[in-house]
């Protein structure tokens, strides 16, 4: 942690920046979570260009059928790119507290009180790696702003996602079981609307295979915040 405490430049404009690498100037241009002032995709949440309602993606192929509304932060392009890798494959877990700032803004206006479902890591990844970003980003989301979360999902899958092509990831089943042992529980009930969180949106397949889990065992409404969408 002493490069918390090193000078930091701008990812986007190279001038002297805080430890998330993000001057004021540039994350107040660039970098406002979920721009209600602009039209988004219904479907997928990405912004439009000239499109009404629905992106021409999602209107020729939506990946999204069961989700309720999807809220993507911001693009995965250009010097954003570097953000996650410095969260997520670089390990400066710190980041963390970065995005669930940015994340609580969208929640706190769209789904206050709803509970969170986070997306759940790989079987052993944390094992190896030690850490998940998004549990580190829920524990965030839970302990400084006091937002109800709750494992409703289990990953069954081994292999990652990222490793996969567009048709691999589209065809192949579902990754994601409900949490049985949280059934078993006594005074749980199973909450009738949620809210998603997950890093990034890249085809939509992990939202909606989760939503399809989440609907199956009792979820009447699903909803998702992913810091990023690749767009």
């Amino acid at each position: 942690m002493n490069e918390v405490f090193l000078f930091k430049k701008c990812l986007c404009c190279g001038n002297p920046s805080g430890i998330f690498q993000i001057c004021k100037k540039c994350e107040n241009d660039f970098l406002v979570p979920y721009d209600f002032a602009v039209a988004h995709c219904a479907v997928c949440g990405k912004k439009l260009i000239s499109e009404n309602d629905i992106c021409c993606e999602c209107r020729e192929n939506a990946v999204i059928q069961n989700l309720d509304s999807v809220y993507p932060l911001f693009s995965y392009k250009l010097w954003k790119k570097d953000l996650l890798f410095n969260w997520k494959m670089l390990g400066k877990r710190y980041y963390a507290f970065y995005f669930a700032a940015k994340i609580f803004s969208v929640y706190d206006k769209k789904f206050k009180g709803l509970p969170i479902v986070p997306v759940p890591p790989r079987p052993l990844k944390i094992y190896r790696k030690g850490w998940d970003q998004i549990r580190d980003l829920v524990n965030v989301l839970k302990i400084f702003y006091k937002i109800p979360v709750v494992p409703l999902l289990i990953r069954t899958e081994k292999n990652e996602q990222k490793k996969k092509n567009r048709s691999e990831r589209l065809n192949g089943n579902t990754a994601y079981r409900f949490n049985q042992k949280l059934l078993n529980k006594k005074q749980f009930c199973s909450p009738k609307e949620v809210v998603l969180i997950d890093d990034i949106l890249t085809t939509g397949v992990t939202v909606e295979n989760c939503c399809e889990v989440l609907k199956k065992n009792g979820v009447e409404k699903v909803h998702a915040i992913t810091v990023f969408i690749a767009d």
